[in-house]
Formats: C-alpha cells, sequence, structure tokens
C-alpha cells in the first residue's frame, strides 16, 4: 500500500511538472480557485473580495456543471466563498468535480461559525465522493477570542469555531481523509496574537495537525492594515513551526512549507516575483459570479471574462488571457499568495532544488522547551485572551 501511495505520488509530480514546463502546450488548469458563494456572515477587515460579497449574481449548480464539463483534470479544487459552508449544494459542487475531473484533493477555507450546516455538508461530501483522497477544512482565525471577535465583526465568531472543530473533530474519527486545518493571515496588528492562538489551538485540538500562516495580501476592506515586519513573521514562523513539528510528520505537503516560507519572505523582502509564477497556467480563479481570472490579485491581472458570455475554454484561450500570462512571465507582479506560489515552487525542479537549499528543509525542527512556550491565559469559558482583550488598532 505503502508503494502504492508514492508511486501515485510520483506520477503525479512528474505530470505536474510537464505541464508547468509546457506540456501539453496550453491544458486547462489543474488547479482551481472556486468561488462557490459570494454570501458571508463575518466583517473581516482583512478581507480581499469584500467588494464582492453578498451579492444575488452567484452560479447556480448547473452553471458549475457546465464549467467542470469545460475542464479536464482538476488536481486540486480550493473552495472559497463568501462563507463556503453557506452554499446548501456544497457537497454536490464537490461530487461534480470529484466525478468528472477525477479530483482527488478539496480545500475549503471556513470561518467555522455554522458547526451543524458544516458537519451535514462535511458528511455528505465524503459519503457522496468515495474517491476523493483528502478534504482539508482551513479554519480562518486571527488571534485570541476578544481580538478575533472585534476583527470579525461578530460577538461568537471565535466560540462557534472552536465548537465546530469539535464536531468535525468526531467526523474525522471516522473517517480519516477529513483534515483539520488552521489558517491566519499575520498583519503588522496581530504577530503577537496569533502566537498566542497557535498556541492554543495546538493544546486545544490535539486533531489540528497545521496552521498555516499567511502574510496580508491584495485590496483589503481596512486599507490601514499593513503587513508584518519580516523579522517578526519569521520568527512566528519559526516559533509556529516548531510547534507543530511532532504532527507534520507524514502530513501531505509538510515538506514544502519551509520552502514556501523561504520564497515568501525572499518575495516580500526584495518585492519581486523570486519564484516564477504559474498562474494562468497550473491554476485558475472563477468567482462566484462566472468572472474568470488568472490570478486573485484583480489589482494587477483584471477579469479575464465572464462564463455567462463565454465558456471558460474560449476565454482560457483568448488573447485577454495570453496578455495576462505574458505579463506573469515577464514578471510584472509579485505576492506571497501560497495558493499560487505552492504549486509555482513545487513543480518547477529548478526552483523546488533551490528552495530546499534556501531553507535548508532537510533540517527537523527542534521541539519547543517548555520555557520557550507561549503562556495563554483563559478566560471563564476556555477561550484564550489577552492582557487587556488588545484590540486592532482603532480605524
Amino acid at each position: 500500500m505503502a508503494l502504492k501511495h508514492w508511486l501515485r505520488r510520483v506520477t503525479r509530480h512528474t505530470r505536474l511538472s510537464l505541464q508547468a514546463g509546457g506540456v501539453p502546450q496550453l491544458g486547462t488548469p489543474p488547479f482551481l480557485i472556486l468561488f462557490v458563494n459570494s454570501i458571508c456572515n463575518l466583517k473581516c477587515e482583512h478581507c480581499f473580495v469584500w467588494d464582492r460579497l453578498n451579492q444575488r449574481d452567484d452560479l447556480g449548480l448547473d452553471e458549475i456543471a457546465a464549467l467542470s464539463a469545460e475542464l479536464g483534470r482538476v488536481e486540486n479544487l480550493n473552495l472559497s466563498g463568501g462563507e463556503p459552508f453557506m452554499r446548501a449544494d456544497l457537497a454536490e459542487v464537490c461530487r461534480l468535480f470529484v466525478a468528472q475531473n477525477a479530483t482527488r484533493q478539496i480545500y475549503v477555507p471556513t470561518n467555522g461559525y455554522y458547526r451543524d450546516r458544516t458537519v451535514d455538508a462535511v458528511e455528505r461530501i465524503l459519503a457522496e465522493s468515495p474517491e476523493l483522497d483528502l478534504l482539508a477544512l482551513e479554519f480562518s482565525l486571527d488571534g485570541t477570542a476578544a481580538f478575533h471577535d472585534r476583527f470579525r465583526g461578530n460577538p461568537r465568531s471565535f466560540a462557534n469555531a472552536m465548537e465546530t472543530i469539535d464536531a468535525v473533530t468526531r467526523v474525522q474519527q471516522r473517517d480519516a481523509r477529513l483534515r483539520i486545518h488552521a489558517i491566519s493571515t499575520v498583519t503588522s496588528d496581530n504577530v503577537e496574537e496569533i502566537r498566542k492562538l497557535t498556541t492554543y489551538l495546538y493544546d486545544r485540538h490535539p486533531a489540528m495537525d497545521h496552521h498555516n500562516l499567511a502574510i496580508i495580501r491584495g485590496d483589503r476592506k481596512n486599507p490601514s492594515l499593513q503587513g508584518p515586519a519580516l523579522d517578526a513573521y519569521r520568527d512566528l514562523d519559526a516559533y509556529a513551526r516548531r510547534l507543530w513539528a511532532p504532527r507534520e510528520q507524514g502530513r501531505f505537503g509538510a515538506v514544502v512549507d519551509p520552502m514556501l516560507t523561504w520564497a515568501k519572505l525572499r518575495t516580500a523582502l526584495e518585492r519581486r516575483q523570486v519564484v516564477p509564477c504559474l498562474a494562468g497556467r497550473l491554476s485558475a480563479v472563477v468567482y462566484a459570479n462566472g468572472d474568470v481570472g488568472v490570478c486573485e490579485t484583480l489589482a494587477s491581472h483584471p477579469v479575464l471574462g465572464n462564463l455567462r458570455e463565454r465558456g471558460f475554454r474560449e476565454i482560457w484561450r483568448s488573447a485577454e488571457a495570453e496578455q495576462a500570462r505574458e505579463r506573469i512571465r515577464c514578471r510584472a507582479c509579485h505576492c506571497t499568495n501560497e495558493v499560487f506560489l505552492w504549486p509555482s515552487l513545487t513543480f518547477q525542479p529548478h526552483w523546488l532544488a533551490r528552495a530546499l537549499l534556501g531553507a535548508r528543509a532537510w533540517r527537523r525542527p527542534l521541539p519547543l522547551a517548555g520555557s520557550e512556550r507561549q503562556p495563554v491565559a483563559l478566560d471563564a469559558r476556555g477561550l484564550p485572551t489577552s492582557p487587556g482583550d488588545a484590540a486592532p488598532r482603532e480605524r
């Protein structure tokens, strides 16, 4: 079984590396970011699609089915929103791609607010898509409870997310294909908050096996939010990597994480595209209303067309799409968005080797000593707090 799994991964890596190198010349993208809805119940200050939320023109299931029919193999499907679990037919969307596009890995970022909806959808996805290898829920959290709730504009946001994690943990005990991750967007405001948060999550949720630390990006709802100081981000990442090391062993993609951090830090420091980006070749974005793009950074790469006016393949092979790919090839843009940086790094052997050496990724992180762990105070509900419940800056 282990040999069969290893051969599948080698075959997949070879296939995607060839596609990254232009073989076939231009197929449909194997990595798809699909915004399944625009409906969201929170008002997150770092949201980069805030001006697209809560519209009434989201694609219907039949329109998503038409998109799926135009695409070839979709190796990795990232279902974004809005809040994806507010879409009632999310399991049917997943089933489409698993059945028609041989999708075996699905990632769903979520605010975790709706416990029962989330559990019902997850159970349906796993039951109705037995071919699926991985369903990863990525709980988006910004800091300790009071900080997170103010940042998200809802006093129940953190507590509800914890209840939802507990509930899906029980599902995971029955089906190991479900993985539970956290993701935090790091800004200049919340570095120490996230240090407390990641310690709390590690202790509170033993089924959670990964905490991703993204650097804020895009045209955020609150334009005064800035990225973290890079030394502070590097220290936070090193702390989290050492903290989570015992659970990272054997996790799919864990070996790439230090290389990804290396690439993000170099990109942010040098303000240029360090790793040649494969957005527009390996990756595509489809928004909730059917707009198609090569990247989520619309300021650099405007929408190419809409699925209600033209088919995906026509848009993907259009002059506008080729112009966007040419701008990317010429490195006219740069970002630290992991959704695009991860496949760009992983499936270009030269850059994978450079990142391996640069990050010294073969080195295992030393476990944290007890004295090095960030102390976390808890309130009466058992939720993490900070002294004075430090809030985001007044805007």
